[in-house]
């Protein structure tokens, strides 16, 4: 009864934050574009199956390329097992404000019945996450380097966050080479972390905060045996996934007839990657639609086609994920099950998320 009443309760938050996000995206979209829902639903309805089509290899073969990156975070991992972790990771993420934390409790329940130990799983989420913000920080620079580079004038809001992004992503990877480098930096960070959980608990903090602090060094030294590895493989993965996206942008643009040239397709992909970090909505939705489509048309493109092309662009990237995810997870789950009953084993555990 108790586990029926938390999955109530999630699925209804789960329904509460797609609402919300399809709220934001119909009220936001159209005020700030000038165009009607109905032009938009004509256009992407115009265009034909066989463009779709392609589209949606475009999209599968970024995924492929993208498992490159888990597979290189987390030696071992298959890469059956690394699509499964990214489909069914944002399927649960997408459905929820601040959802990640979903996803990483699926992948981790994942993890471990594949027999991958915690800290070894702990290691690959640092690493993911830390290559995944970089190459956010580093999309914005690329964009501006391209626009000007086309003799292109970018707007102020453009370079100013251009600017504060590059100078963040080299702050940030500063700090990464010196924490991993550094054994004394490495323990300077680990007790700064002991002292403050001291602090916020003083009872039982001076126990937590040593395990927490002997736990981030162990999880260091894993990082750095793993990033000195698979460097290259993580950082090709990543630029690779990045310019499958850039490419997935562009030709939903050119199939719903706004023939935006490349640097313009960077400027919309580095802030679509950053409003979709946006916790308000479900993977940024609304505020990624609006603000893509809102810089697309400030570098000269027409209204009606570049919302089209953007939505069907988010589409592939965001919406596509939940049902195909959502489906990967029932196979997964019935694989599992019917493995266990082969070798006359329980199925172990069941996957829980939190409520």
């Amino acid at each position: 009864m108790a586990r029926r009443g938390t999955r109530l309760r999630t699925t209804g938050k789960a329904l509460a934050a797609l609402t919300l996000g399809a709220a934001v995206l119909w009220w936001l979209l159209p005020r700030t574009s000038g165009v009607s829902w109905s032009e938009v639903a004509h256009l992407i309805g115009g265009i034909a199956p066989h463009r779709l089509a392609g589209l949606a290899a475009l999209w599968a073969c970024g995924l492929l390329v993208h498992s490159f990156v888990l597979t290189g975070a987390l030696p071992g991992l298959s890469r059956r097992r690394a699509l499964t972790l990214s489909l069914t990771g944002s399927a649960v993420s997408n459905v929820a404000p601040m959802g990640g934390a979903l996803g990483v409790a699926l992948n981790c329940s994942m993890a471990r019945t594949w027999r991958f130990r915690d800290r070894s799983f702990a290691a690959y989420l640092v690493v993911t996450n830390v290559w995944d913000v970089l190459a956010k920080l580093a999309l914005p620079l690329v964009a501006l380097v391209g626009l000007l580079t086309a003799g292109g004038l970018p707007t102020r809001g453009l370079r100013t966050g251009a600017i504060g992004a590059s100078a963040l992503l080299l702050v940030l990877v500063a700090v990464g080479v010196t924490v991993l480098r550094s054994d004394r930096m490495a323990a300077a960070v680990a007790g700064f972390v002991a002292v403050l959980v001291r602090r916020v608990l003083p009872r039982a903090g001076a126990e937590r905060g040593n395990r927490l602090a002997e736990a981030l060094l162990q999880t260091r030294q894993r990082i750095r045996a793993v990033v000195a590895r698979t460097w290259p493989q993580l950082t090709l993965g990543m630029a690779g996934y990045l310019t499958s996206l850039a490419a997935l942008m562009w030709a939903c643009l050119h199939a719903a007839g706004a023939p935006v040239p490349v640097y313009a397709v960077l400027a919309g992909l580095a802030v679509e990657r950053l409003l979709s970090l946006s916790p308000i909505t479900p993977g940024g939705t609304g505020l990624a639609e609006a603000g893509t489509a809102g810089t697309l048309v400030a570098l000269g493109a027409s209204p009606l086609p570049v919302v089209a092309g953007v939505l069907l662009y988010r589409a592939f990237t965001f919406v596509l994920e939940i049902p195909v995810g959502g489906l990967w997870l029932g196979l997964w789950l019935l694989l599992r099950a019917r493995t266990a009953r082969t070798a006359g084993a329980p199925p172990g555990p069941a996957v829980r998320l939190p409520a």
